[in-house]
């Protein structure tokens, strides 16, 4: 009985075969999963929209919020990447593959990026993997830091650092995420998460005599590219868009760089839910090919996803209840808030592991900082827990730049000149707009300012937890 139900279940089966075999996405014998999605814009149908116009924008609009709370990291580091690759009218034009770099510790008048630190000379370049790898030399050297930082084109970092590799440097081939060759002899791999990477690169320097070693570590650091490749100045056959303002051009650059990059694993759905507003559709982004109300729609959830991601730059981090924000820095997964909103406040954030900072806006009782009205002071009972230094960093809050000042003092640190340390070993800071009448003077503004605290090789209390800034205090009588 059994063995003739099953006989005329086979029966059955026979006779459906043709019909599952006549269907081009269940043609293949065992095939039992859904059709995967278009992979075309025309593929998807009138029906991947309402027809109902309200309906209609309402769904443009939230796809193009989701779109540049996604992608708006992408695009700040594209601005970067196109200056320095694409614009051969810019101070800093390289082409991709070799470093620009400065010379000099970062004054008020620093223009790569926001927020940057001046405790290390700088170098950048743009690498380009689209071609085939690229490879890495690092010299050896006696440096106090130094890091090479790789990020992927959406913000994610890595380090090729003295706490990575250690002081002796070496050889790295930087490889695409598919690439299966053999490196040569002697060279370690790197496998990169995106074809292009931006390389910031970190050395100390402090003194004068600091500032010529970071020069010559600078100098010694190669970019080999193999022979064959060249040296190449565009991506494939894509054409780099110019970045420009609102959401026509954020949204051309985004096209770019997904086209030219790809997408972390996991993220497809995502992505391909942004074919409504042009993005990885048959051709290029478009907006030609947008109605007028289907641009307003987007151009508002551009808009609005852009005043919540600013509004949001002060809260980075999580709170540690004396005003100051533990940044969460360089871990994103797929919490795109946070990587847009620490990208927008600057580029190059690191891993905690390699530089632990803390910023405060307002003091410990939660009032903003503000040179105009008050005098503070930060005393440091324990100095920060480091391996390698540890600086105190004022920026102006509405330009997110060092405060230019009398002294060119934009910080103070474990190597600042002069410095006036406690019988109990604990450090006094003033910040205040006019000179105190002794002590160690961070130079604020007449107005609104924030405080960023780094601390380089970061040691176990500091990345556990035990260690925790204390509130910045108002002095009282105000000014």
């Amino acid at each position: 009985m059994i063995a003739g139900r099953y006989a005329r279940a086979a029966k059955s089966l026979l006779l459906l075969l043709p019909l599952l075999a006549s269907t081009s996405l269940h043609g293949q014998a065992g095939n039992f999963a859904a059709p995967e999605a278009p992979a075309t814009q025309s593929g998807y149908g009138e029906d991947l929209l309402p027809r109902d116009e309200k309906d209609r924008a309402a769904l443009l609009h939230t796809i193009a919020f989701d779109a540049t709370v996604y992608g708006m990291s992408a695009y700040l580091h594209y601005e970067q990447l196109y200056r320095q690759v694409f614009d051969r009218g810019s101070d800093n034009y390289t082409g991709f593959n070799r470093f620009a770099h400065d010379r000099n510790l970062a004054g008020p008048d620093y223009a790569t990026f926001k927020v940057p630190n001046t405790d290390t000379l700088y170098s950048t370049a743009w690498i380009d993997l689209s071609k085939g790898p690229v490879e890495i030399d690092i010299p050896a050297t006696q440096l106090k830091y130094f890091t090479l930082n790789i990020f992927d084109i959406f913000g994610n970092p890595s380090n090729l650092s003295n706490r990575t590799i250690g002081f002796e440097g070496g050889r790295f081939l930087l490889v695409p995420r598919d690439w299966s060759g053999t490196p040569p002899e002697g060279v370690r791999i790197y496998r990169a998460a995106t074809p292009q990477l931006w390389i910031l690169m970190r050395a100390f320097a402090q003194s004068d005599g600091d500032v010529q070693k970071a020069r010559a570590f600078q100098d010694a650091v190669r970019i080999i590219v193999p022979q064959g490749i060249g040296m190449a100045n565009e991506s494939g056959i894509l054409t780099p868009p110019p970045p420009a303002p609102g959401a026509i051009g954020y949204l051309r650059v985004l096209d770019y760089v997904l086209r030219a990059d790809g997408w972390q694993p996991g993220e497809d759905a995502l992505v391909s839910r942004f074919r409504p507003i042009g993005i990885l559709g048959d051709k290029g982004f478009d907006p030609a090919a947008l109605s007028p109300s289907a641009r307003a729609a987007i151009e508002s959830g551009y808009t609005e996803a852009l005043a919540m991601l600013t509004r949001a730059k002060s809260q980075l981090g999580e709170p540690t209840g004396t005003g100051w924000m533990k940044v969460n820095k360089g871990v994103y997964g797929f919490n795109y808030v946070r990587r847009s909103v620490i990208n927008i406040a600057g580029l190059g954030a690191n891993v905690r592991e390699e530089n632990a900072s803390y910023t405060t806006f307002v003091d410990g009782k939660g009032a903003v900082l503000d040179g105009a009205s008050s005098r503070y002071t930060l005393r440091l009972q324990t100095p920060p827990p480091v391996n390698s230094f540890w600086s105190v960093t004022l920026y102006d809050a509405k330009t997110f730049a060092l405060y230019p000042n009398p002294l060119d003092r934009y910080l103070v640190s474990d190597r600042t000149k002069g410095l006036k340390v406690q019988k109990d070993g604990s450090i006094d800071i003033r910040i205040q707009h006019k000179a105190p009448a002794g002590g160690n003077w961070l130079p604020a503004p007449a107005g609104p300012f924030f405080v960023v605290i780094r601390a380089y090789g970061p040691k176990p209390e500091m990345l556990n937890g035990h260690w925790l800034p204390p509130a910045i205090a108002q002095e009282q009588g105000g000014r």
